[in-house]
């Protein structure tokens, strides 16, 4: 006996969001796609530009952290223990 084949779930996994779905986009398309969501999104900016520096190497880590961290040093405003959490997380 042979199972039936479904062709509604079959066609859902196409567009599922998954890794190997948007590997298939190619990069043009997911480096514009991220362009998009980073906008506005002063975090996400410094996560995508901490990845390029990681592929790049080290050095360029390291120099990306120096201007983070001279940047927190110069700050003048107080963080708040309610805010403290996310500073830390936008420190990962």
């Amino acid at each position: 006996m042979v199972p039936a084949i479904n062709h509604r779930a079959r066609a859902m996994s196409r567009k599922t969001l998954n890794k190997a779905n948007l590997e298939k986009l190619g990069a043009d398309t997911l480096a514009a796609l991220v362009m998009e969501l980073v906008q506005g999104n002063a975090a996400l900016q410094r996560r995508a530009r901490m990845e390029q520096s990681a592929a790049q190497g080290p050095k360029d880590v390291a120099a990306d952290l120096r201007k983070r961290f001279a940047s927190l040093r110069r700050s003048t405003s107080y963080v708040d223990w309610r805010k403290q959490r996310a500073l830390v997380k936008d420190s990962r």
